[in-house]
């Protein structure tokens, strides 16, 4: 059985993407799956480090305005689409999850009439899964979208140990939370705010948190600081004990179970691990796309369990004062966001259930 998978660029779709295949490994062994996906993108690196095949498209995404670069969108578009019919041949079943490499994949499959299925994992979704939605036979989402019929919300799929940590509470919880500590370098005592720009990091947010750590450690705030790869800032004024710098963390659980409260950019991937943990969150959206940053935070805004301080409005005096806003109301926000957690912590192994089922027509477990 050959299952081709579509959608790279951010670890907002590469890593859901692994989740769905690990699912359909777990159950077919001898399953040959392909990834399509794009050089210089999160998946370049994510998905060999899984010992999954992975095969590259030219990046061919939709110009949103007509200038000189837009120009050459046609022929790269076309190469894209003769190398994705070509890589499609012989598939029982291509599985998008949105981003520009899954345009030209969703498309190919039409025309070779192989079956769709595709996740939809923000609010808005984008240009790739609005086209691949008129043909997929399984629709899956993490949450509801307004005016899309026959869709499934099955969550957002996460790695395994995300999920496992979610689900820890009472003693073990404690316990684990003592260790992620110990790993990580940080205080068994006191609260921990993790701050994290998206997976590929946040100049903007690094440079305005350094400007407030003095400030947040005078407030006995201590902070673990994913910084991202190549972005690294000066520390040496910061005491090592109130102050840790990362540059990227392969095992992000243990990040989640030290933190009590959360910095970060709104990814629908960041988005779900965050609601899954039950941690209350400073938004900091991305205007970018169509919105969708700011659509996800809005959710956990309106839960209560968040507040958001638009990129454009950022600044270190700004950002503090939600920090201390927060902080000094965290039984408050806390209360809230583990009343809110998700319990859709299986979305992977329900979505691969919906293809047995629509697909397949098998039974669960029978592809």
């Amino acid at each position: 059985m050959k299952i081709v998978i579509a959608g790279g660029g951010t670890a907002g779709h590469v890593l859901p993407a692994l989740a769905v295949a690990n699912e359909i490994k777990n159950r077919i062994n001898h399953a040959e799956i392909v990834f399509i996906g794009s050089k210089g993108g999160a998946d370049e690196k994510l998905i060999p480090a899984e010992n999954y095949l992975i095969k590259y498209l030219p990046k061919a995404d939709f110009p949103r305005k007509i200038n000189l670069s837009a120009l050459a969108f046609i022929p790269r578009f076309s190469t894209a689409l003769i190398k994705s019919v070509l890589l499609l041949r012989g598939a029982n079943v291509a599985i998008g999850f949105g981003g520009y490499v899954a345009t030209p994949v969703y498309i190919a499959a039409r025309i070779l009439n192989i079956p769709i299925a595709l996740h939809e994992a923000n609010s808005i979704p984008g240009l790739a899964n609005r086209v691949g939605r008129k043909w997929a036979k399984v629709v899956a989402v993490f949450n509801p979208i307004k005016g899309w019929e026959n869709q499934h919300v099955v969550g957002f799929p996460m790695r395994d140990s995300i999920t496992e940590s979610a689900k820890l509470s009472g003693q073990k919880l404690v316990l684990a939370k003592g260790e992620a500590r110990k790993e990580l370098e940080l205080p068994s005592e006191g609260r921990v705010l993790l701050v994290m720009g998206g997976s590929l990091g946040s100049q903007q947010i690094n440079n305005a948190v350094i400007e407030i750590v003095s400030a947040l450690n005078q407030a006995n705030i201590y902070v673990l600081h994913l910084v991202g790869t190549g972005k690294s800032t000066t520390t040496e004024r910061f005491d090592s004990a109130n102050y840790r710098q990362i540059a990227y963390l392969v095992n992000m659980e243990s990040a989640y179970l030290a933190a009590d409260f959360v910095i970060s950019r709104a990814g629908a991937g960041t988005c779900a691990e965050i609601e899954a943990m039950g941690l209350p969150a400073i938004f900091i959206p991305l205007s970018i796309g169509n919105g969708e940053q700011i659509v996800n935070a809005e959710k956990f805004l309106n839960h209560g369990s968040a507040r958001i301080l638009l990129n454009n409005n950022l600044t270190s005096e700004k950002l503090l004062s939600i920090v201390l806003e927060v902080n000094d109301s965290f039984a408050e926000f806390s209360k809230v966001a583990v009343t809110n957690k998700s319990t859709k912590l299986c979305a992977a192994s329900d979505f691969v259930d919906l293809i047995e089922k629509e697909i397949f027509h098998s039974p669960k477990g029978r592809i």
